[in-house]
């Protein structure tokens, strides 16, 4: 009978280490004022004990705000126009023969890349005298855009980039769901005169729902930890312009003097605005008939 708990025991073991741990460990380092790294000669980096100050200090640290408002508006705009994207190249792409299989694979391709070299390679797209984006928009007679030099643009570049490197992915969750829902009901609706749209709102929707539960919940967890991309395509610029809160996080902890607490107190947050808004959805999910 021990046999199946024995088997589990090495994934267990790596999610305490890996996951459980940190996250305990994150969470009491965000009672202490203290240094990312402990000296022992250096008295100022030893853990003082503070117990909330820092969950209260975060309220009036105007960086932490703003980085928590715009990723927040970050995730607002980018995930329902990445579903929407994955959406349709999901029904377009559907059809199980070669040829859209090996469509579906060059789409999917970005989604293997890392978002650090996807920042790096769209930063060049985006450059405003040498970008390629510019250079055709020249050959219309369109003057250069200051796509990263100017704050809203900026904004948009992330979004744009960000739903272009993750589409591939949820568009093949949504092809499997697609591929699972039975062709008699089309069939059906067909006989009946049904339209397109029809079908498309009364068929595939509501039995996509599953599939188009598991990309938003993803989509939301992946939005709020964007880093990479930002900081290999602005760099958090112009001036702070696209800094969101992971990046936030990470100068508070090695940028400033004995932060550690502060950022640990930022990712506390973090993680439960990610957890309500999981559980929040999913029981959403359950309830929907």
């Amino acid at each position: 009978m021990a046999w199946p708990y024995l088997l589990l025991l090495p994934t267990v073991a790596l999610l305490f280490v890996f996951t459980l741990y940190p996250l305990i460990q994150g969470l009491w380092m965000s009672l202490f004022s203290r240094g990312i790294v402990v000296v022992q000669q250096v008295e100022s980096t030893h853990p003082v004990f503070v117990g909330f100050d820092n969950f209260l200090h975060l309220l009036d640290d105007k960086n932490f705000t703003t980085s928590l408002f715009k990723t927040i508006g970050f995730v607002v705009v980018a995930v329902p126009l990445q579903l929407a994207v994955s959406l349709g190249l999901a029904v377009l792409l559907a059809p199980q023969t070669r040829f859209y299989a090996f469509v579906r694979t060059i789409v999917f391709f970005p989604s293997m890349i890392s978002m650090l070299i996807i920042g790096v390679i769209w930063a060049w797209l985006f450059g405003r005298n040498s970008g390629l984006i510019n250079y055709v928009l020249s050959l219309f007679g369109i003057e250069g855009v200051p796509w990263l030099e100017n704050e809203v643009l900026a904004q948009i570049a992330v979004v744009i980039v960000w739903v272009w490197g993750g589409a591939g992915f949820n568009m093949m969750i949504l092809v499997a769901g697609l591929t699972s829902i039975p062709k008699d009901l089309y069939e059906a609706a067909a006989i009946d005169n049904t339209s397109k749209w029809r079908q498309f709102t009364r068929i595939t929707l509501p039995l996509l729902q599953p599939s188009i539960m598991v990309v938003v919940v993803l989509g939301i967890i992946e939005a709020f930890k964007v880093y990479e991309l930002v900081v290999s395509l602005t760099t958090g610029g112009p001036g702070r312009a696209t800094v969101y809160l992971i990046q936030n996080i990470y100068e508070t902890a090695f940028r400033t003097v004995n932060q550690a607490g502060m950022a640990a107190a930022q990712s506390a947050v973090l993680f439960v605005i990610l957890m309500v808004l999981t559980i929040l959805q999913l029981r959403f999910a359950r309830k929907r008939p």
